[in-house]
């Protein structure tokens, strides 16, 4: 069983935020959007999609839970958000 620290950075609305730049593992994210929106994350800067959600056109939060040790970013994680849309995102 691997056990390792989980740590966490806010992405604000409409930004691209380098949230590490070192291997790890995405655990969770918080979306928070008070109209529709996009939240994309990323292996890197510019790498390869391993998180895509698209908000509904509502206000609302949602809880998201990584199964399992959570999926792996050799390249760090990089989140992208649209307007009015902010995460918590859960690493490590």
């Amino acid at each position: 069983m691997m056990q390792t620290d989980v740590k966490s950075a806010f992405c604000p609305v409409s930004a691209t935020t380098v949230v590490t730049t070192y291997r790890t593992r995405l655990k969770g994210l918080f979306i928070c959007y008070p109209s529709g929106g996009l939240v994309t994350v990323r292996d890197g800067v510019g790498g390869t999609i391993l998180f895509n959600f698209d908000d509904l056109a509502v206000i609302g939060t949602t809880s998201v839970v990584i199964p399992g040790e959570g999926v792996l970013a050799p390249n760090g994680i990089v989140v992208e958000t649209s307007a009015a849309t902010t995460v918590n995102v859960f690493y490590g």
